[in-house]
């Protein structure tokens, strides 16, 4: 069964036009991030299509679990967002798994596919800190970016940001982001920025906890830990069978059909536990799997 996904917005103090303007979602021109394919409980995407138009991915998880393979976790682990960045982010880590054991919530592993830059855009991925001593020293001093390592990027570029990691989208990116399904982010850093007339909240205890110390390497390979991520081409037709836990795809360029089931640049699907389904058209698309 093919499922279409209506994603959830959010805008953001750093959010910009690049939703609307190259994927036609009817957004603001602050909007920040784009939740493709998510059952998180704080925004979850809604059905589209078939006898479950109008739930909720989550809903769907929770109660129809013959359709994501009978998967066991207690959670849908997977989130598949597009990242507007108008402005730098902020410079922040997430947590594993183990440092939030007990809340109730997943830790933070993410990559990155870069969809669109402009001319000199860069990341910051990792930091040229020795100790924690430096670490703070550079925090003391108001100038966290003095140990930040930084990169030019380009379109197509692939980053994995593994838990712990200091790293920051920077302006000019749009990139898609697949991640643990979590919304947990550590600050260090924020740029001074206000919203709402306050300064937005650090957690410079908690992110210096969770960073890796040293933390010098910069990761452009995909260790498949929790999730599985391909760049797939199709030209013409092609047969395919879902993976048990499903197939969730969001189509980057082109058009075409899922079975009967339409889809144009920028539309996120999910393809339920091991169905068969044909795909026509040419189209690039990104597959993910856990």
């Amino acid at each position: 069964m093919i499922l279409k996904l209506q994603p959830v917005f959010y805008d953001k103090i750093w959010g910009g036009n690049k939703l609307r303007k190259n994927y036609g979602f009817d957004v603001s021109n602050t909007c920040g991030e784009c939740w493709g394919i998510t059952a998180h409980k704080k925004g979850s995407s809604i059905i589209e299509n078939s006898i479950y138009k109008g739930m909720t991915l989550r809903d769907i998880f929770f109660n129809e679990k013959h359709l994501f393979g009978d998967y066991k976790g207690n959670e849908f682990p997977i989130l598949v967002k597009i990242i507007d960045a108008k402005q730098d982010l902020s410079i922040q880590v997430h947590p594993n798994d183990e440092f939030v054991k007990g809340e109730n919530i997943l830790g933070k592993e993410e990559c990155w596919y870069i969809l669109h830059t402009e001319k000199n855009t860069k990341i910051i991925i990792g930091h040229s800190a020795n100790n924690i001593k430096e670490v703070k020293e550079a925090i003391n001093n108001n100038n966290i970016e003095s140990i930040c390592n930084t990169r030019k990027i380009e379109e197509d570029d692939f980053f994995y940001i593994e838990s712990g990691t200091i790293h920051a989208i920077c302006e000019g990116t749009t990139l898609l982001e697949v991640q643990q399904s979590s919304d947990i982010t550590y600050r260090f850093f924020d740029y001074n920025r206000l919203e709402n007339g306050k300064p937005r909240k650090l957690h410079i205890e908690k992110a210096i906890k969770a960073l890796k110390i040293p933390d010098k390497k910069m990761l452009v390979e995909h260790k498949d830990t929790f999730f599985n991520f391909q760049i797939k081409y199709n030209i013409g037709t092609m047969n395919k069978i879902a993976s048990l836990f499903g197939d969730y795809i969001f189509i980057i360029d082109g058009e075409g059909y899922f079975n009967n089931t339409r889809v144009i640049k920028g539309n996120f699907i999910m393809v339920t536990s091991q169905s068969q389904y044909i795909i026509e058209g040419n189209i690039k698309y990104q597959l993910t799997t856990f």
